[in-house]
């Protein structure tokens, strides 16, 4: 039976950086690089933490050459810890889960982990707490900002840090920023994306924000940081679909389950870093709050509008514009953040008025739960995006906008009105399970 490979990534020659190498069935082998900043110092690192690392990223970063052609058989040639095996099971599994359903293709997926053994001495992880440096993953998005005023308000040194497939790419998200943003280099084998093009091999999305918490971790290792950061929110748990009886998720590398194991696998090498998200335990009603009353200076350079990494063809943005207002994730964002703008403020920060155009009501109703499923895109929960809707129609202002005027039958057609009122009123202070440190869950609590 033909099996998928996996190698133990190899150091670069000349280059601060590795290479993760992959052989898919029928299409023969294939090479990512990764190159880090010279902060990077790798030599540093113990070489059981440093190997276990690589074998982490190696493991999430195959995710996107199985895809091409999946195989039954996940074969790496390099033994697996017990956290490693279930982080594999997961990032192949329901990692893929969109990918697998969009290209037809049987879900759940049925594939055998074949690897040897690997024993985990394990040590109680130590949390620094006191002059911390942290890793912020930025991605320019409202999440980032507010991630990386929240950690800096904690006393933490931030380091924000983007995970990027081309320098345009970088110099987009470096505009995005007030601060300065490290760029990691991701370049996927040329074939690859070839074999895409031509359709000779099966496409569709991957669990990036594994791979990038997995890069993110061994590059703040190397560095010396002690926090890795991500802006994973409560509602990334929420599953897109039901396929079969099995819910699919967009964002599962951003759930809570896939946090756990991801903590779990560097605990079971002693990664000298903590792992976590710190989003996690509030809405996104609460992150857009936080980011209009207290992000000034943000809201006029960030943009959840994926519009923004794509460069060439009919769907690249003109470069004096952040948001194509015409999108799932901006309609969702609009809606997030109009209830703690005024109209002629919204109109600025998004460039245009996405919540009253009357092609975007479809958007609408699905990231309301008014149809079956959530579009394909990081969007939150139904409930919480149908609460923000009820309130905007108690405001003079906004209930006049086209799409919630007409979107008020059906909203509470679907929503009991004391529901949403219910959800309204919890959404800023309700808290949610999480794995933050104690100094960061002290700070959410009282913000």
């Amino acid at each position: 039976m033909s099996s998928f490979r996996l190698c133990f990534p190899r150091r670069l020659d000349g280059q601060n950086g590795f290479a993760f190498e992959y052989d898919v069935p029928g299409l023969g082998a294939f090479t990512e690089t990764v190159i880090f900043p010279d902060a990077a110092r790798f030599d540093r690192l113990d070489r059981s933490v440093l190997a276990g690392l690589v074998r982490m990223a190696a493991i999430l970063i195959g995710t996107s050459y199985y895809k091409a052609a999946p195989a039954r058989v996940i074969e790496p040639d390099f033994a697996l810890s017990d956290a490693e095996r279930r982080l594999v099971e997961l990032a192949y599994g329901p990692g893929l889960g969109e990918f697998y359903v969009r290209n037809d293709l049987p879900y759940p997926p049925d594939f055998t982990v074949k690897a040897e053994p690997r024993m985990a001495q394990l040590r109680t992880p130590e949390i620094k707490t006191e002059d911390v440096r942290a890793a912020v993953a930025f991605g320019g998005g409202k999440d980032s900002h507010v991630a990386a005023s929240l950690i800096q308000a904690t006393g933490a040194e931030v380091e924000r840090v983007s995970l990027i497939l081309s320098e345009s790419v970088g110099e987009r998200l470096v505009a995005m920023s007030e601060a300065p943003v490290t760029l990691i280099r991701r370049r996927i084998d040329p074939h690859l994306i070839e074999l895409g093009r031509s359709g000779r091999a099966l496409n569709g999305h991957i669990p990036i924000t594994g791979v990038n918490s997995c890069l993110m971790a061994l590059y703040a290792a190397a560095k010396g940081l002690d926090w890795v950061v991500f802006a994973n929110e409560r509602a990334a748990s929420e599953p897109t679909m039901d396929s079969n009886g099995h819910p699919v998720n967009h964002q599962f590398s951003k759930s809570l389950e896939f946090e756990d194991a991801l903590r779990a696998a560097f605990t079971a090498i002693n990664a000298p870093v903590t792992y976590f998200s710190i989003l996690r335990p509030v809405s996104e009603l609460w992150t857009a709050h936080y980011l209009a009353t207290a992000g000034e200076a943000a809201l006029d350079i960030f943009a959840s509008c994926n519009r923004n990494f794509v460069f060439a063809g009919p769907n690249a943005l003109p470069k004096d514009k952040r948001w194509c207002g015409e999108c799932a994730k901006c309609v969702y964002t609009a809606v997030l953040l109009a209830p703690f703008l005024s109209v002629e403020r919204h109109e600025r920060v998004f460039q245009s008025k996405p919540l009253h155009n009357p092609a975007n009501l479809e958007f609408l109703r699905e990231i309301a739960g008014l149809t079956d499923a959530k579009p394909w895109e990081c969007v939150g929960e139904r409930r919480e995006v149908a609460a923000a809707l009820a309130h905007l129609l108690t405001d003079a202002d906004w209930a006049k906008a086209p799409l919630i005027q007409a979107i008020e039958p059906e909203l509470f057609s679907q929503w009991a009105r004391e529901d949403l009122q219910q959800a309204w009123a919890e959404a800023l202070d309700a808290r949610s399970e999480h794995r933050m440190p104690a100094p960061v869950a002290e700070l959410m609590d009282a913000s």
